[in-house]
């Protein structure tokens, strides 16, 4: 079976087995069976275990239902798999209901399970997951097998591939990107700046757009003069994606991929300050003029990045103080006119 369905990427709650609404209560209510933890030991959230699966509530507000997917349980049943249709991710909650959650999103053209960074723990007397292993139809591990009763401990396995980097063949449901695109928004309007020369200095500023490179506008500032320029500015881009994904259940489903992208720095700025470098004087009395030449050395003051986008507004800019704080004169090349 081929379905298609378009849509972005953004959290969607999704419909939960059962509720924690409790008035006056927070998210590690004793009424859940696990609680989430940090790497600082604070609680981010809670679990609720049923025989479908488990519900997970963040502090943030956000719920989610993951459907029990045994495929996904790491191989000896020490942590057990669950799958969310919604986020395209599949989780691993260790089975004692102790230990580091692991996480694989099938987005990914090569998913594999790594730490989420959050370990669960039980709540109180708990008995984790043990009153679902039934209706799970979940052996015991085989360091178990003599009992279904066992104590739940701390386990720290190490993550194991969905896919194999090594060979071809694609051990687990995957996603791979059948084509990707930029997409530019629409420009904003351009910026007025006025570059203003603060020393007592002659400058040259040099302005260079980086997405056409060749054309590098320069001005020469006299000591308190300023030059007003307009800039064009970038709102970003798109980046759209065809993504093929086959499901837990053996469906082949493409969708549409959207992932807004930042607009980059474009414009840098590059101060010189000129400088008395030689004098020809005439010695033989013979010229009209006794000093002949001055040659001058533009010395590097600075360079600089204007923002980006919407964070580059009309404004008056001191470039010798701006060039001067950045502290980079040993990348300006010096120049000789």
């Amino acid at each position: 079976m081929r379905t298609k369905s378009l849509y972005f990427i953004q959290p969607h709650r999704v419909l939960l087995c059962g509720l924690l609404l409790i008035a006056g209560l927070s998210t590690s209510s004793r009424a859940a069976d696990l609680e989430m933890v940090d790497a600082f030991g604070n609680v981010t959230g809670v679990v609720d275990l049923s025989a479908a699966g488990l519900s997970v509530f963040e502090n943030n507000g956000a719920r989610w239902f993951y459907r029990r997917e045994p495929r996904y349980d790491l191989p000896g049943g020490t942590y057990l798999g669950f799958y969310n249709l919604e986020l395209n991710r599949a989780i691993r909650f260790p089975r004692s209901g102790v230990g580091p959650i692991q996480r694989a999103d099938l987005d990914s053209p090569l998913p594999q399970f790594g730490p989420a960074n959050v370990s669960v723990r039980l709540i109180g007397s708990g008995r984790g997951f043990l009153p679902y292993l039934d209706a799970w139809q979940i052996p015991p591990p085989s360091d178990l097998s003599r009992s279904r009763t066992w104590q739940p401990r701390p386990i720290l396995p190490i993550p194991t591939p969905l896919v194999s980097p090594l060979s071809p063949v694609i051990t687990q449901p995957a996603s791979i990107v059948l084509s990707s695109k930029l997409e530019p928004l629409p420009p904003l309007p351009k910026a007025e700046l006025e570059l203003f020369n603060s020393s007592t200095d002659r400058l040259r500023v040099t302005l260079t757009d980086t997405q056409h490179p060749l054309i590098q506008p320069r001005y020469d500032l006299a000591p308190g003069a300023s030059q007003r320029v307009r800039l064009p500015r970038d709102a970003g881009a798109v980046r759209v994606q065809t993504v093929e994904t086959l499901s837990p259940l053996g469906e082949t489903i493409q969708r549409e991929v959207r992932v807004p992208l930042p607009p980059s720095p474009r414009y840098e700025i590059v101060v010189h300050r000129w400088r008395m470098q030689s004098i020809a004087i005439d010695r033989t009395g013979t010229s009209p003029h006794p000093i002949e030449d001055v040659n001058f050395q533009g010395v590097g003051v600075g360079r600089f990045m204007l923002p980006a986008g919407e964070q580059l507004t009309s404004a008056r800019i001191d470039v010798f103080a701006r060039a001067t704080s950045a502290g980079n004169s040993g990348s300006v090349a010096p120049l000789v006119e």
